[in-house]
């Protein structure tokens, strides 16, 4: 069926499938509703004089049905695929996860769809991440396929994520609201029923009240309880149990058993069956709470890059959607706003504030030439900028796209989980059939057998991990450190020997020139050094570039330069050899040996076999780095120092910091294979480095680390990524996950405990069905707080 020909009901806004249609006419006007308990619930709203409630404006927006209308749109749809070579990834956001059994099917059944690499859902955030052969399948083909099992998947981008929150939250009270308001009602007519049971009652004024609990439980039932009913018809479509179903064979027994009872004259158990849904729903109502404080953390993040800009077209302001500005575009940010992308003024003058992304709480200056971050505040001054890099290549869109994929990436700890959550519901239903059977399959019985199915908790075991993980991931971010996911989270939490490379980690990574000795002319070795050192980013060719344009040095330019990590660079076109002297040395160049000064780098060049001179460098030290290792040192962490510097250098940088165990020189391949070294030893190893030439160690690490600022491979390969360059972020970050590992496991065995305990005293009728509803919805809540504990960490 075409979803612009579906028919929706008026009261919940869900569509309505033919065999479920019920109609009303009210002065010859038709309402739809898609089951009797929304007919009902509408009845009410409107016997009570509230029927202007469904005027409200945003129950026209962001409902269901708009998602409905959209989500198999496939244009729409494949704006949100992401495409590399020969994969494909999309991110969802499914409606209608209620527990860890909904996770292991979503993942399962997506895994066996041809094409189809990777499926992986975030029990914390409702969020899919689907990774495709995109010649096998498409994001449409996939999303009707996901449909079929009964959930709802829509597009993950920020405003799809608040407006499927505010549609939670909003259906959430909605249907809470309803079962309170009957539920209460109920309770009257149940203090009644047990006061004449005790006291004596007639007949006719028993049955009358039995009638009315009848009445307002229904509603509560099928309508507050219509998701549970839902979820567990495509639950049991799909040959797949789960928590919904549970739920509903709790409440319907309840409430079947009432109707029988209510026909023959017996004891009616209407209270029960009422009050399993209410409480259940508020569990559900405070765990939404719970999640969205948790991943408030990431919201802020994404939230620092503005989704509308204002470009300039013939110089008259247009707004756009920021993701469709290009290089080039001219765009204008007023005072107060943030700036949706990396640029460079053009015209205008302004304070603005970089600490959210840099750290920096000290407003900058930025004017005409000067380059702007995204996610920058523009205090207080009108700029025109030029466009230089797309919103999604800025440092901000990088970092919380991390952020979202590592909050998606499961830790080990949690393999456990899953693969009880496999098993749990079938597990339970077997022990609440032998329980029925065990009290002899009388009403007593089917209470104890209902207590059993509705104190059962997955959701706890589901949640125990990843809540743990958003939090904490959203937390780190915000002081400027991204964890790559939960798996390096944990690993962090184990480590015991952390490595250092030295340049541009333990120093600035700025060298300045000291001296240039050269044999003949210092102009010529500093023009021969600066034409080798401009292909290459190594901070000291930085230093030298510096130096060179310091002195207005015109150098020719190179363009076959070969160069070896570590080591140096050859231009064997020209003849030009630079490096170390150990790499002059094996090219067969004949080196001078001075006295080396302790705390300097020193760079050798040669032109055809020619020894030309050297080039000494002085790295400042980061003033923060000593006070970062003391941490650490108190931690009991194993400081070591990896350096391709020469040996009296890293030997200098290392006392003054207090480091005793020093390794220099080292080659890339020398650094790896001593990594590789402690961890045959039984270390778990971190390496932090920032150059192309400490990717291999990296690679090696149990963790690898870097700062913002190293190379492009450096961060790409690193696991532990420092935003904001600040060593005492370290420290800081692996006490973090210490404490993430910590509440992992506390909450594992909250949950483990929980369900040992609880549904033993279920069967063994020690638990009423009130209580056990009662206590799964408190088990949720308590997982959930428990990991909030991780927001209140303090900043380093």
């Amino acid at each position: 069926m075409n979803s612009t020909n579906r028919q929706y009901c008026f009261h919940c806004g869900l569509p309505i499938t033919v065999t479920d249609l019920v109609t009303a006419i009210v002065n010859d006007q038709e309402f739809c509703f898609c089951c009797h308990g929304c007919h009902t619930a509408w009845s009410i709203i409107r016997g009570a004089g509230l029927d202007g409630y469904y005027n409200r404006q945003d129950m026209e927006q962001g409902t269901l049905k708009e998602a409905y209308a959209n989500r198999f749109d496939g244009e729409y749809l494949q704006s949100f695929v992401v495409e590399s070579q020969d994969e494909a990834e999309i991110n969802l956001i499914v409606d209608g996860i209620r527990c860890a059994s909904c996770i292991w099917l979503i993942e399962k059944f997506m895994l066996q769809i041809s094409g189809v690499q990777n499926a992986r859902v975030n029990f914390a955030t409702h969020r899919l991440l689907l990774q495709f052969d995109p010649q096998q399948t498409n994001a449409l083909q996939l999303c009707q396929q996901l449909s079929q099992l009964g959930y709802l998947p829509r597009p993950y981008n920020l405003n799809e994520l608040r407006n499927a929150t505010e549609r939670e939250r909003h259906s959430l009270l909605l249907r809470f609201g309803t079962a309170v308001f009957l539920s209460m009602q109920l309770m009257g007519f149940s203090i009644a029923l047990y006061a004449g049971y005790f006291n004596g009652i007639d007949p006719q004024t028993r049955l009358l009240l039995q009638v009315l609990a009848a009445l307002v439980t229904t509603p509560v039932i099928f309508y507050s309880g219509f998701p549970f009913l839902r979820g567990s018809w495509y639950a049991l479509r799909n040959l797949s149990p789960n928590m919904d179903l549970l739920i509903a064979i709790g409440s319907l027994s309840a409430y079947g058993y009432s109707l029988f009872a209510l026909a023959s004259g017996r004891e009616v158990y209407f209270d029960t069956s009422a009050m399993i849904v209410t409480l259940i729903l508020a569990g559900r109502l405070f765990e939404s709470g719970a999640r969205h404080r948790a991943s408030a953390g990431l919201d802020r993040l994404l939230q620092l890059a503005p989704p509308r800009a204002w470009r300039l077209v013939n110089d008259q302001p247009q707004q756009i959607d920021s993701r469709q500005l290009e290089p080039g575009d001219l765009i204008q940010v007023a005072p107060g706003d943030r700036f949706p992308v990396h640029g460079l003024v053009l015209t205008g003058s302004s304070e603005v504030d970089e600490a959210a992304v840099s750290g920096e709480s000290i407003p900058t200056l930025r004017q005409a030439g000067d380059f702007v971050r995204a996610g920058t505040l523009n205090i207080n001054g009108t700029l025109k900028l030029r466009v230089e890099a797309k919103a999604a290549d800025s440092f901000i869109a990088r970092i919380g796209q991390m952020v979202e994929q590592a909050q998606a990436r499961k830790a080990p700890i949690q393999n456990l989980a899953d693969r009880i959550s496999a098993i749990f519901i079938p597990t339970v239903l077997v022990i609440a059939g032998v329980t029925f059977l065990f009290w002899g399959a009388d009403h007593n019985a089917l209470l104890h057998a209902i207590t059993v199915l509705v104190v059962a908790c997955p959701c706890a075991l589901g949640l125990a991990t990843p809540t743990a993980v958003m939090v904490s991931s959203g937390r780190a971010a915000e002081e400027g450190v991204l964890f790559r996911g939960g798996d390096t989270l944990e690993a962090a939490a184990r480590l015991d020997l952390l490595a250092f490379d030295k340049t541009g980690t333990l120093t600035e990574g700025r060298p300045q020139v000291i001296a240039i000795i050269a044999r003949e002319n210092e102009e010529d070795l500093l023009r021969t050094a600066a034409s080798l050192e401009a292909g290459s980013r190594h901070p000291l060719a930085q230093g030298i570039m510096a130096e060179a344009r310091h002195r207005q040095i015109v150098w020719p330019q190179l363009t076959e330069l070969h160069q070896i990590p570590g080591k140096g660079l050859l231009a064997s076109s020209k003849g030009l050899t630079g490096g170390s002297a150990e790499f002059l040395r094996d090219q067969g160049i004949e080196i001078p040996s001075p006295a080396a000064a302790h705390d300097l780098s020193e760079v050798h060049f040669a032109r055809n076999g020619c020894y030309l001179g050297v080039i000494k460098l002085r790295d400042i030290g980061r003033s923060e780095a000593q006070g970062a290792l003391a941490r650490l040192k108190r931690n009991d962490y194993t400081i070591l120092l990896l350096s391709g510097d020469h040996r009296q250098s890293a030997e200098t940088l290392a006392a003054k910091l207090g480091i005793e165990h020093c390794l220099a020189p080292l080659t890339p391949e020398e650094k790896t294979t001593e990594i590789e070294r402690l961890k045959k030893l039984g270390h778990e190893v971190l390496m932090i480095g920032d150059g192309i030439n400490d990717a291999p160690a990296l690679a090696a690490a149990n963790v690898s680390c870097s700062l913002v600022g190293s190379s492009d491979i450096a961060m790409e390969q690193a696991q532990l990524l420092l935003t904001r360059p600040n060593l005492l972020l370290l420290p800081w970050a692996l006490e973090l996950a210490h404490k993430t590992l910590s509440i992992i496991r506390q909450n594992l065995f909250w949950a483990f405990s929980y369900n040992l305990i609880a549904i033993p005293l279920a069967a063994c009728g020690k638990l009423l069905p009130v209580y056990g509803a009662a206590a799964m919805a408190f088990s949720s809540i308590a997982v959930l707080l428990n990991s909030l504990r991780l927001k209140r960490v303090l900043p380093p």
